[in-house]
């Protein structure tokens, strides 16, 4: 399966952090939301992102050492929509904190970006992103899987399934 997805991510604590080769940044608390793509396998990619043990590599790999991904947001589809979500949610009230991150193929200031509060979080989510989002939240359980407005389209144990999307 190919698309885009969105890492829903929350950092407890405020602080500075190396992000790889970018440089440091200071991070505030709070919750932020990663816009990626995944043209070469979405389930695989998303896999990874919510594994513990895993070599640091994409510029989200650094957050994410130090932060919670709470939800996984994505989209089916062959085509790149992230630099679109992140204008999209930047357009909302989502605030850039460290240049270029995740945004080092294209144009974009970032495609990571700081929102204050869960509500702020939710409020995006239904006024700034497509109403086909499959949304994924990450418990203890795995991860349970509803469309956006919708109803439950699955459950995944450690990830998503894998098979058909």
């Amino acid at each position: 399966m190919k698309g885009s997805y969105i890492l829903a991510i929350y950092l407890a604590y405020s602080g500075q952090l190396a992000i790889g080769r970018l440089g440091s940044f200071d991070f505030p608390a709070g919750h932020y939301l990663y816009c990626g793509s995944a043209l070469n396998g979405l389930e695989a990619r998303v896999r990874r992102h919510l594994r513990q043990d895993k070599k640091l590599h994409w510029h989200v790999d650094y957050l994410v050492a130090a932060a919670q991904i709470r939800q996984v947001w994505w989209q089916e589809g062959c085509e790149r929509v992230e630099c679109a979500w992140a204008e999209a949610i930047a357009a909302h009230g989502g605030v850039v904190v460290a240049s270029r991150f995740g945004s080092s193929d294209c144009r974009c200031q970032a495609h990571l970006l700081w929102l204050e509060s869960e509500r702020a979080v939710d409020e995006v989510r239904a006024a700034a992103l497509p109403a086909g989002l499959v949304v994924h939240r990450h418990s203890n359980d795995g991860l349970r899987g509803e469309a956006v407005g919708g109803e439950l389209v699955e459950s995944w144990r450690n990830g998503p399934s894998t098979g058909s999307g």
